[in-house]
């Protein structure tokens, strides 16, 4: 039910507007948009309904869910510059938890101390590297939700542990329900092989 209603929320929206605010190629003739997904293009298409992309055995399910809602609230603005956790976006601190808590241990348990490792799967999600922590990659989850990936390496004290940093302007961009759905998509993107 969800689903057909983000579906139905896209339609209603001018495909013009979409195309400017989520930064999508439209395709006017096939009623299709074209969108970048951290390094993976995908192609929307209204009239079928359809989320098709580089490899469909491997589309996660929440991928249609946070495109289409996307799609539907994205706002042609720029970024804040503002840098958050997720924690701090406006009812952040409530939301990411029990059953919403972001599953970034599975990536600093993935990567532990290898920092090359950690940097070339960045890379290979297209993004580069910055200067936050022991490593960090900036990757671009959407064309205006640009992402930040901080590893800290274990020591004596800690076990390695990664953090998110989001630009506060993510708030225009989508509710805290479809940035959940975003963020798990980015992070299953980050552990698989």
């Amino acid at each position: 039910m969800i689903e057909e209603e983000l579906w139905q929320n896209v339609r209603d929206r001018s495909p013009q507007e979409i195309a400017v605010c989520a930064m999508a190629e439209y395709d006017g003739e096939h009623r299709t948009f074209a969108i970048r997904v951290m390094n993976d293009q995908f192609i929307v298409d209204i009239d079928k309904k359809v989320i098709s992309g580089p490899d469909p055995a491997r589309k996660s399910h929440f991928l249609p869910l946070f495109l289409l809602h996307h799609l539907t609230c994205a706002k042609d603005i720029p970024l804040s510059h503002t840098l958050v956790t997720p924690n701090q976006l406006t009812g952040g601190t409530f939301f990411f938890r029990a059953s919403h808590e972001l599953p970034l241990p599975k990536i600093a348990a993935k990567f532990d101390n290898h920092l090359e490792k950690f940097l070339e799967k960045g890379k290979k999600l297209g993004g580069e590297k910055v200067d936050y922590g022991d490593a960090a990659i900036k990757v671009h989850l959407l064309p205006r939700v640009p992402l930040i990936f901080v590893l800290w390496k274990k020591d004596e004290e800690f076990e390695s542990q990664v953090h998110l940093i989001l630009d506060k302007s993510i708030e225009e961009q989508m509710s805290l329900e479809g940035l959940l759905l975003a963020l798990f998509y980015a992070i299953g993107k980050w552990v698989e092989d």
